[in-house]
């Protein structure tokens, strides 16, 4: 339930914004009860105070500025996002919303509007007999204001840098890949090759429809497993983080000895989150498509960037290390309660299966460029110096498979030389013959 209400947290451009407004509206009100009942005299020095017609100028300017501010600076960002999807992916597009620099300096500046309209509000002579600190505190808020302005640009100017992009994409699936690996230690999950596995023996089996569709993004595994635990069930998940399902998926498959309540559909479909989208926070592979997506907008003719592209699939290849270092051969993920008995199944990706849906396009359609086939070579070796027998394999079958799609008709003695350096180093390090 946590992790839902983290990704609500992150889906919500406005809570930052939000929070900001409501600290700004509390300090205005602060602000005037101090100003209305006098308590700045003789504690704030004269200078800082003010007539009543000079703040309403002074708080009047920096309204009238703030908002103007406010404007350029979601224009920015609108400016920004289409860069993004247009020249990296459309998919990266959150990386830059998300970022709490963007939202916090949407914030402060709300937040600044909102403090000098509502003490504008209630500038005037009747309401207050002396000077006020009002603006005083305005034109602080003002300050503050223009340094985050400055900071944003600095953000923005660096957000539109590919490298910068990518290094983002690659620290959130090591991210999500390092939480995985916390949660696989536990002593009550264990990998297994078949659901048989699991023991599984109840008497009556129901399916349980999805209710709504969209891209699975989360599964709150332990409090599925504690609600199987109390009501003695068995409980399968059919799908994988990252499929779309449909209101006529089976989204679960639930073992019990007695006959099952009928309101399952409702209660189980509580501990699943569908977006619109996929999220990394429990799907790696979604943020390493992300790093395939900008590896193949810049290896299009549009763009013509081999180099954007080998750095890529150079990233994709650190963080697929990690990624098969930690993923077990079995097909299933099995949840056991406090007394050892299995609960919870869901289904995980064969590393087989992500080695060849990281690469296959990379290799349709760079087949053409030979940088592109030694960046290949040096990201499987950045795979194979972690993986086991078995993850070498696979790494070795996803190299033929590159080599054959690959064209070497236009190869000349040099590249073949170079080429061959890279095949004996890969070999070598797979414990592979040429």
């Amino acid at each position: 339930m946590v992790r839902k209400i983290v990704l609500r947290i992150r889906e919500s451009i406005w809570l930052l914004p939000g929070i900001y407004s409501i600290f700004a509206f509390l300090l205005a009100l602060i602000v005037i009860y101090i100003d209305h009942n006098e308590l700045a005299e003789g504690i704030v020095p004269s200078f800082l105070m003010t007539s009543i017609d000079l703040a309403q100028t002074i708080l009047g300017s920096i309204s009238a500025a703030l908002l103007t501010m406010t404007t350029i600076t979601f224009s920015t960002i609108m400016v920004v996002l289409t860069t993004y999807s247009s020249q990296f992916s459309p998919r990266t597009l959150n990386n830059f919303v998300e970022d709490p620099v963007t939202m916090r300096v949407l914030g402060i500046f709300m937040g600044g509007f909102v403090y000098s309209t509502l003490s504008l509000l209630f500038m005037s002579e009747s309401w207050y007999e002396n000077n006020v600190i009002s603006a005083t505190v305005g034109v602080l808020l003002a300050f503050i204001c223009l340094a985050f302005f400055a900071y944003f640009i600095h953000n923005v100017a660096t957000s539109i840098q590919v490298s910068k992009l990518i290094r983002e994409i690659t620290d959130g699936a090591l991210h999500s890949i390092r939480r995985q690996e916390k949660a696989l230690e536990s002593e009550y999950i264990n990998v297994i090759d078949d659901r048989k596995d699991a023991g599984f023996a109840y008497d009556h089996i129901k399916d349980v429809k999805c209710r709504g569709y969209g891209y699975v993004q989360l599964l709150d595994y332990e409090g599925l497993t504690s609600y199987a635990a109390e009501r003695d069930l068995g409980i399968e998940a059919n799908f994988l983080i990252g499929d779309f399902l449909t209101e006529e998926s089976i989204a679960f498959r639930v073992h019990q000895n007695k006959e099952i309540e009928d309101n399952l559909e409702v209660t189980l479909n509580q501990f699943l989150r569908l977006g619109k989208e996929r999220s990394s926070i429990q799907d790696p592979e979604f943020a390493l498509q992300k790093i395939v997506e900008v590896a193949l907008r810049a290896i299009s003719p549009a763009i013509n960037d081999p180099n954007t592209a080998r750095n890529c699939v150079l990233h994709l290849g650190m963080a697929l290390a990690d990624l098969i270092r930690i993923r077990a051969n079995g097909r299933y993920v099995a949840y056991y309660d406090n007394d050892s008995q299995p609960r919870v199944i869901r289904l995980q990706k064969r590393t087989k299966d992500i080695l060849y849906l990281s690469f296959y396009q990379i290799v349709h359609y760079g087949k053409q460029d030979f940088s592109i086939l030694l960046a290949l070579i040096d990201s499987f070796l950045l795979i194979g110096k972690n993986a086991d027998e078995t993850g070498k394999k696979m790494i070795w079958e996803i190299y033929i498979y590159t080599l054959e799609k690959f064209n070497s008709e236009e190869l000349k003695e040099l590249d073949k030389i170079y080429l061959n350096e890279k095949k004996s180093e890969l070999s070598t390090l797979l414990g592979k013959a040429l």
